[in-house]
């Protein structure tokens, strides 16, 4: 009997830890959507958005998110890697520079600056 609730225990603790190991893998590989989804929703919560501002906002994290992830999956130097990110940097600061009003702009540039 002892054998037996032994094996049981081991085949759960094998289970539950599957369950924790593919958890994290699904958190790294989140879909740029989703990522987007929670950018636009902190960009809400800082400068409060309208409904049409969150759209825009959301169309171009969510395209800045795929190329990112292109970049990611691209076998290129590190340098190549930086001069792609800081394009799409440059694109989304354009982008939220004619989606935002100047008031709100100045408090995400403020909180930009806070973060580094």
């Amino acid at each position: 009997m002892k054998k037996y609730i032994s094996l049981l225990s081991f085949i759960a603790l094998f289970f539950i830890g599957m369950e924790y190991s593919s958890a994290q893998h699904a958190e790294k590989q989140q879909s740029p959507e989703a990522i987007a989804k929670q950018q636009t929703y902190q960009l809400h919560q800082l400068v409060n958005l309208t409904g049409d501002q969150q759209g825009a906002i959301f169309k171009a994290l969510v395209d800045a998110q795929q190329n990112r992830q292109e970049l990611d999956k691209k076998d290129a130097t590190d340098k190549l890697k930086q001069e792609g990110t800081i394009t799409v940097d440059e694109r989304v600061d354009e982008s939220f520079k004619k989606i935002l009003t100047p008031e709100q702009y100045k408090t995400y540039q403020a909180s930009l600056e806070k973060k580094k």
